[in-house]
């Protein structure tokens, strides 16, 4: 079920790897870091905090 009062994070391809620790907070008090494997324009749920991060750009492959 969706909170109306969730955090919506917009991040870039520059942004990535993804990764939360809390919303707002310092280490020492946050949750643990979990990083969140979101698509291209696509968005994720922290599992922890429910801050939903929302990825604006395509994620470039990796090649040789």
């Amino acid at each position: 079920m969706s909170n109306p009062n969730q955090e919506t994070v917009t991040i870039t391809p520059h942004d990535l790897p993804l990764h939360c620790s809390g919303p707002r907070n310092e280490t020492w008090n946050g949750h643990p870091r979990v990083f969140l494997p979101i698509q291209s324009n696509g968005t994720i749920e922290c599992p922890y905090c429910g801050t939903i991060y929302k990825l604006e750009g395509e994620i470039k492959p990796h090649g040789y």
